[in-house]
């Protein structure tokens, strides 16, 4: 193999990469990014057999071939020839030459035929959508994902796709996120549940938010394409959650409050609640007004925000900082508060805007 291609165009595809690997694996070959050079491209190559990401670029091809470099090594080294034009050449043996200027270095290899073979033949379902909606839908659910494996369902987020268009779900336990969206495109009714770290990496490849994304998915996989990136990534096998028998259907309280001083109060009450396991924040809605208390060995945060209020007096407490999760993901000016009792879910929407639902566990607290 023996290529010349731009040191930026090199560095940057490796980084690019290099967010599939996994660095505690104990199969070397996984800590590799495979170069494969033919016709006028280099395409770089990188796994941990869950994840799996691919990047191509322009190269003068002058020997066609393909080997494995040891990710954080190759990554580092060719990260201070961003200035440069870089030839690779691998002759027989272990070595990868690495020539720029007129300087020459070399690196060892591995083996080609020992790299996983990943198919990228994923193509039985898709749908089409803006970049900036799957942005938006996965920034305000993903947060709510499980991150323990306790249940390995739950540290993704469930796509389902109908005749309503897009719904993504993801619940911890203590909270729930579901969003809609419409879709531009689909090829039929399914469901899928996504890594929340595919989902991450994805966003991260999106930086164009008015051109269409489209997502593939076909039996355990899903697969992505944006640019001269591709993205291959393992579902979560198993059942979901039946989340919507989880929403509550009926409320005795309703409260409308403004956003922006909903978030003040509560990251003021947190800098004092933090200080407990907990992060308790307790609430108390009466005569027009929420009470926003939190106490501590630091101290004490004791507010008033006007609210409007239809139905019942209630105290309730919550971790401030599931609260906030939901509060900064939304631009809306006012949201609703649904309310039964101090032990029963409280259900979150923007008032003019009910595609966006968050569902939070309170905390029981005495008094």
């Amino acid at each position: 193999m023996k290529l010349i291609c731009n040191g930026l165009d090199l560095s940057d595809a490796v980084l690019t990469v290099s967010k599939a690997l996994n660095s505690k694996t104990t199969n070397p070959v996984l800590e590799g990014i495979k170069l494969s050079a033919s016709g006028d491209k280099l395409v770089l190559t990188a796994t941990d057999t869950e994840l799996t990401i691919e990047k191509t670029i322009k190269a003068d091809v002058l020997m066609e071939g393909e080997t494995v470099v040891t990710g954080k090594v190759f990554g580092d080294f060719v990260k201070k020839l961003e200035g440069e034009q870089v030839e690779l050449y691998k002759p027989e043996g272990d070595k990868l030459q690495i020539r720029y200027a007129d300087s020459n270095s070399d690196i060892q290899v591995m083996n080609a035929e020992d790299y996983p073979k990943i198919s990228k033949n994923v193509n039985a379902n898709y749908f089409d959508m803006k970049q900036s909606d799957f942005k938006s839908v996965v920034e305000k659910t993903v947060f709510a994902c499980a991150t323990d494996d306790s249940r390995p369902v739950l540290k993704g987020c469930l796509f389902e796709i109908d005749n309503d268009g897009l719904t993504v779900v993801a619940l911890d336990g203590f909270r729930m996120s579901v969003v809609k969206k419409e879709l531009i495109l689909k090829t039929g009714n399914f469901k899928a549940i996504v890594p929340s770290r595919t989902l991450m990496e994805i966003t991260r490849l999106l930086n164009k938010d008015d051109d269409v994304l489209r997502i593939s998915v076909e039996d355990n996989a899903l697969k992505v394409e944006v640019s001269d990136t591709v993205l291959i990534s393992r579902l979560i096998k198993g059942d979901f959650i039946r989340y919507k028998d989880i929403m509550p259907k009926e409320f005795i309280t309703n409260v409308r409050i403004n956003r922006q001083m909903f978030v003040g109060s509560i990251e003021r009450a947190s800098v004092v609640a933090r200080s407990e396991k907990l992060n308790v924040v307790k609430l108390e809605i009466k005569d027009g007004f929420m009470n926003v208390l939190a106490k501590s060995e630091i101290g004490t945060v004791n507010e008033n925000i006007p609210v409007t209020v239809d139905g019942k007096d209630v105290t309730i407490a919550f971790n401030g900082r599931y609260l906030l999760d939901y509060l900064k993901t939304t631009d809306e000016e006012f949201i609703s508060m649904n309310l039964n009792s101090p032990i029963d879910p409280c259900v979150m929407m923007p008032v003019l805007n009910t595609d966006y639902t968050y569902l939070v566990i309170p905390i029981r607290i005495n008094g």
